[in-house]
Order: structure tokens, then sequence, then C-alpha cells
């Protein structure tokens, strides 16, 4: 077994080849918004909650050390554009593979947005950081995006970002639900990596749980969300019960009714 393929270990479940990450890399680009003031109690809601796995970037992997539970896999993200900037979607690097093994990462992330003014920027950097993930034996999630004016349909987007990560040497494929169950299943199906479907923006939990349960069903092998866990009134719960789903096969309507019941037993304890 490779240096790498034990370290996939940790992220996606040996058991069932499915994981739910949790990324928290969002303070860099948008500050310290709601649901991550406080990353430390983040950071343990997302470690109760049973994620497989959390993203951060390197100066918030110092807080792990306060944790007392068993720890979930830890990703380091090594990308980076704030706000703030005139070129938001312009990602850049903020870190190495080589300083994630010595912070004491699993793994490393990297973002990329096709479509963008600096996209071939982008793309060296990811070939670079793919060369250095194969030198070290590190995994690498690829977070996949498209963004600006295109006369493309959104799905085959989406499915010419996760085909550009995957040849560029991603591990784990992270994209936005592509708006349809057959463009899922086609992507799903077409990659040899696992492909992880994005939160997005907050949404409403029943609209999440069911987008949840059709990546599923389509082949994704889990999910990758943050802003629709931690800004929730209780992300803990939430959490999971999206494990509930991708690692225990129940459905949208089973996980909404067994987190109705959560709620119930909080206000009653």
């Amino acid at each position: 077994m490779s240096g790498k393929e034990l370290r996939l270990k940790r992220i996606v479940s040996p058991s069932d080849g499915r994981t739910v990450i949790l990324p928290l890399d969002h303070g860099v680009t948008l500050g310290p918004i709601r649901g991550i003031e406080h990353i430390q109690a983040t950071i343990e809601a997302g470690v109760s909650g049973g994620a497989d796995a959390l993203v951060l970037h390197k100066g918030m992997l110092g807080c792990l050390q306060l944790t007392t539970r068993q720890m979930p896999a830890v990703i380091m993200h090594l990308s980076a554009s704030t706000s703030l900037g005139p070129s938001c979607q312009h990602k850049v690097l903020i870190g190495s593979v080589e300083e994630a093994i010595r912070r004491g990462a699993d793994g490393v992330s990297v973002h990329i947005n096709l479509g963008d003014c600096h996209e071939s920027d982008m793309l060296r950097d990811l070939g670079e950081v793919g060369r250095s993930c194969a030198d070290w034996q590190v995994p690498l999630l690829v977070m996949a995006y498209v963004c600006g004016d295109s006369t493309i349909p959104q799905g085959e987007q989406v499915a010419h970002a996760a085909r550009v990560a995957s040849e560029l040497g991603a591990d784990i494929i992270k994209i936005p639900f592509p708006g349809d169950f057959q463009t899922l299943a086609r992507i799903s199906s077409s990659l040899c990596v696992p492909i992880v479907v994005a939160g997005g923006p907050f949404i409403e939990i029943e609209s999440m749980f069911e987008t949840i349960q059709t990546s599923l069903e389509a082949g994704a092998k889990g999910v990758a969300a943050g802003r629709s866990i931690f800004q929730q009134d209780n992300p803990e719960a939430v959490l999971k019960a999206i494990c509930d789903m991708v690692h225990g096969g129940i459905s949208a309507k089973e996980a909404l009714q067994g987190l109705k019941g959560e709620y119930v037993l909080r206000s009653n304890p």
C-alpha cells in the first residue's frame, strides 16, 4: 500500500468508499462570517458531528491541539483570495505540500475557477501541486468550479471542470451539483476518482438533504459542505444527519425526521 493510499483511507471510509468533508476555509475569502466567528467551537462541532475530514487553512491547524476527541482527517487548503480584492476568483497558492506534511495534515486541497481571466495561472499551480502530491504521496482534493458568462450549459461546464481536475492529478474532486441526476451520474461514472458534491451557500435543510440524496443515488461518493452546515442553528446535529445519509444509507426524509427529533431532545432535556 502506498503512502497516498494509506492517507486516503483516513479521508474516505474504506468500508463504503464515501466521505463527509467539512470545509472551514471560508475565513480567508469571506472573513469571520456567521458560523465560524469562533472557529474552535465550529471545529468541535465538526469533530463531534462525525465529519470524516476537515478542510482548514494553515493557521487554523493550531486549533486542533485543543481537541480532546478522536480527530478526523485534516486537509490543509493551499488556495486563497479575498472578497475585498479586485480578483476574488483568482486563487493563488499560499502553502505547499511539504509545509502541509510538516504541519501534520493528511491531505491538501486546491481551488480552481475555470473561465476566470487568470485560469491559466490556476491550472499551472494545480499541476505543480499535483506533481508534489505524487512525490510526497499526499492525497489531493480539487475544488473545481466554473465562473464567468458562457453559452455552454451548466452541466457541461461542471463536467469539464471535473475532467480537468481528474486530468491534473486529483484524488478527490469537489464540484457543485450540476443541476440534474443524469449529468451527475455521467460525471461520476466517467471518472476513476471519487466525486463529492459541494454544499454551496447556505440553503434550507430540506433542500440540502434532497440534493445529497440525489447526488448519492447518481454515484457521488459524498459531500463537502461548509456554510450549509456550520450556519445552521445546530450544525453538529445537521452534520450527524448527513453522515447517516452518506454512511448509513438513510433517506432525506428519514434524516429530516431524525433531525427534528434531535431538536426536540435538545430543547427538552
